[in-house]
């Protein structure tokens, strides 16, 4: 008989964390797991979850000073527990930690913390404070689990890195259309930072270098793919274009908004520059592995344990515009680099980030989990 899991995400709307969750969930064998969800249903995880065949149940989860809401998710949860005969709880997120916590406690089934952010100040502090509640936490990044360094889940917690879809992303993906939409010539490099509008993501300095090196002759083109999905967001976006005008680069800075076709887009990229502040566990960096897709990256967060510098690419001190716009430079002017590091990333995808290792290390911490509960 598969194991019953339920999976507790705190939004519906679709990220890098949320991809993570998908892909887990669609690789699982159904033999050994049965996968259900619950969580907000205003976006389109929940569908997409849905199509895949996963029992989806609402629960709107709020925010740990809201305590009513969280008393009302807890009650919620138990129910889908005794209706679903749900055996393990698996949370997504440090919004869902400590509901996950308490109704697995109150019902007598283990609970599996998968933290992906890298927290400061109190929700930090809640972590450590709580993690009593979790039998087993995953970690994405051995910089997120430093926070339970010196404390008693330091023993029960294990870091996991994200896994690729190798069938997607591979350095054979390309068609070549994602270079043709954008119309640039053959010798023209395409340089291009992937994700969410968010804060700390770096776009400000990644246009900042990009607008020294096209001032300085650089024959590139430089690409940002990805949206706004929250006011704050749109607003950063508004900003960002502004950055764009003043400096009358539009043709040579564009935004490409969201894109379905994301192994185009990584296949078609020369160079991919994470600008983050602190990345906890990038997704983008191992597509862009996979795809043998060179990368300039920050060093910082979780990066340096995907990305070694000088391996699979080149690491620069955060919200350094200077340090970008120099590697990106030495990645468009050496060529042969690039490649030699796209043929590094790539074989590392293929014998580190396999979707297939990456399911049998969570089924692992499933198994323990369930032992230590015993």
């Amino acid at each position: 008989m598969p194991l019953n899991v339920l999976y507790l995400h705190h939004v519906a709307r679709i990220g890098g964390a949320e991809n993570s969750l998908h892909l887990l969930l669609h690789a699982l064998d159904r033999a050994s797991v049965r996968p259900l969800f619950a969580g907000p249903m205003d976006g389109p995880l929940p569908v997409a979850l849905a199509k895949e065949g996963i029992p989806i149940f609402p629960v709107p989860f709020g925010p740990l000073k809201n305590v009513p809401r969280v008393l009302r998710a807890v009650l919620r949860l138990r129910r889908i527990i005794r209706a679903q005969n749900v055996q393990l709880l698996h949370s997504n997120g440090p919004q869902t930690n400590v509901c996950a916590g308490l109704a697995g406690r109150l019902e007598g089934i283990p609970v599996v913390w998968h933290i992906r952010n890298l927290l400061y100040g109190s929700m930090r502090d809640i972590d450590r404070l709580c993690s009593g509640l979790a039998t087993r936490i995953v970690c994405n990044s051995e910089a997120i689990r430093e926070r339970f360094r010196g404390s008693s889940a330091w023993d029960k917690s294990v870091t996991i890195l994200n896994a690729v879809d190798l069938g997607a992303f591979n350095p054979q993906a390309s068609d070549g259309s994602f270079r043709r939409q954008l119309g640039v010539p053959p010798d023209r490099t395409v340089v291009g930072m992937v994700g969410r509008i968010g804060l700390g993501k770096g776009h400000v300095h990644f246009i900042d270098a990009a607008i020294r090196l096209l001032r300085g002759g650089v024959n590139a083109q430089f690409v940002i793919v990805g949206d706004a999905q929250i006011p704050e967001e749109s607003a950063r976006l508004e900003m960002l274009r502004r950055q764009v005008t003043d400096a009358q680069a539009e043709e040579r800075i564009r935004f490409l908004g969201f894109r379905q076709d994301m192994p185009q887009v990584m296949r078609g990229l020369d160079i991919l520059v994470l600008a983050s502040d602190a990345e906890p566990c990038g997704r983008v960096l191992f597509e862009a592995m996979a795809s043998g897709t060179a990368i300039v990256a920050t060093n910082s967060g979780g990066t340096p344990e995907i990305v070694r510098d000088g391996s699979e690419g080149l690491l620069v001190p955060p919200r350094d515009s200077d340090a970008l716009a120099v590697a990106i430079r030495k990645m468009i002017e050496e060529p042969a680099l690039r490649q030699r590091f796209g043929r590094a990333g790539a074989a590392r995808a293929r014998q580190e980030f396999s979707v297939e290792r990456y399911v049998t290390r969570i089924l692992d911490v499933y198994e323990a989990a369930g032992s230590r509960h015993r």
